[in-house]
């Protein structure tokens, strides 16, 4: 079995070790530039260690839960799944995982330690979808450290379940926080945030158009059709923590689709473009001109495809989301509708589309839900309108 030696190379130390033989001709491994033996024999022996594991830098039958989920994050997810999803996952393994299997190795952690986690944070209030994003992450890492990386015999996640919606949890589940806004609250949100400041378009996206957050900023003026009254909507826009940019992505579940307009908003939006027209014609070179990278990364550099967004300033810089955050806190806290967030008014604007008649089906087609399920549970909020249609469809029949 190979041992590590070292040596004195020039000024400093070497450390160096027999590697596998090649074409039956001994194999040396080495490096120097140490300052003393004892560094260059540490060095050794982890690089030793790495060598006889295939390149790791750990035992495999030893490694910790910590280091495990780093190194599946890094060689599996963030080379397989989408940046949003990363997003996600990095926080879950963040803030629930890791606290909770850290400390461990791997190995010793067993099915019934990690049922015990996911009733845990069923009890502690979190929602279905939040529990199954936290076992999925637990049952493919655990997967993979059996096969193909060979770290333990058994995945201790197959027999892990989710508990049954119908369980009742010992803290109430965390209600969607999305509301059915109020025709009497939307005239002051919108007296408040008139045609001109800057997130009024991309809210009239959201309440006109049932258009999500991310899409609602990321319209391009080739997108609408004046003609048609008709913007398609084919892209959302994200914020990458790590990178520090904001990026193009598709639609949630690929909900690419084309949606009607009304005409006062219509035309609100082709006044909005010849200002634009005229504003990049007076700013001149000085005018901020936009592009989008093959990473479909936002950038001012000059690099890639040249944009023209919808929601820009006068001088063509980018309306961010966030800017959202100004305007939620004047509504929460000036007007005094704690409640809002931008996605309620996607909310209400299925609600109204439902209670004067519209076919559910075509509700979910236009703000682009993967299941009818989701537009008749979450979206059809229950408003005052809909109460009075409903007692007098009662009234009808008896």
């Amino acid at each position: 079995m190979s041992k590590v030696n070292t040596r004195r190379r020039g000024k400093g130390w070497e450390y160096y070790f027999e590697g596998a033989r090649i074409n039956g001709n001994r194999t040396k491994i080495s490096k120097g530039g140490y300052l003393t033996q004892k560094e260059a024999f540490v060095a050794g022996t982890k690089a030793l260690n790495e060598y006889n594991n295939s390149g790791l830098s750990f035992v495999p039958s030893e490694i910790s839960f910590n280091d495990y989920i780093d190194f599946w994050f890094k060689e599996y997810a963030e080379v397989n799944l989408k940046i949003e999803t990363l997003k996600n996952y990095r926080k879950k393994i963040k803030n629930h995982i890791k606290p909770a299997f850290a400390k461990y190795k791997l190995k010793s952690l067993n099915p019934a330690v990690l049922q015990s986690f996911i009733n845990m944070k069923f009890n502690e209030g979190y929602s279905q979808n939040s529990l199954k994003t936290m076992k999925g992450i637990l049952s493919k890492s655990f997967e993979m450290a059996v096969e193909p990386f060979g770290f333990i015999q058994t995945n201790p996640m197959v027999f892990v379940k989710v508990p049954s919606p119908r369980a009742k949890a010992k803290v109430p589940t965390r209600k969607d926080p999305h509301v059915y806004i109020p025709k009497e609250w939307i005239v002051k949100i919108f007296n408040r945030f008139p045609k001109g400041t800057s997130t009024y378009i991309p809210m009239s996206f959201a309440y006109k158009g049932g258009t999500r957050p991310g899409e609602s900023f990321a319209f391009e003026w080739n997108d609408v059709n004046f003609e048609t009254k008709q913007v398609t909507v084919n892209r959302q826009v994200q914020w990458d923590e790590l990178a520090g940019v904001w990026y193009f992505t598709d639609p949630k579940y690929d909900s690419f689709r084309t949606i009607d307009l009304d005409e006062n908003f219509m035309n609100e939006l082709k006044e909005e473009y010849e200002l634009q027209q005229r504003a990049r014609a007076f700013y001149g070179e000085h005018y901020v001109r936009l592009y989008e990278n093959e990473n479909r990364e936002l950038n001012t550099d000059g690099i890639g495809r040249e944009l023209h967004l919808v929601c820009v300033r006068q001088n063509g810089e980018f309306i961010i989301p966030r800017s959202m955050q100004h305007t939620s806190s004047v509504i929460h806290h000036q007007l005094g509708f704690p409640d809002f967030d931008m996605h309620s008014l996607r909310v209400t604007h299925a609600t109204m589309l439902i209670e004067n008649g519209a076919p559910v089906k075509y509700v979910q087609e236009r703000l682009g839900h993967k299941k009818l399920e989701v537009t008749m549970q979450i979206y059809t909020k229950l408003s005052p309108v809909m109460k009075e249609q409903g007692k007098n469809v009662l009234e009808s029949i008896f």
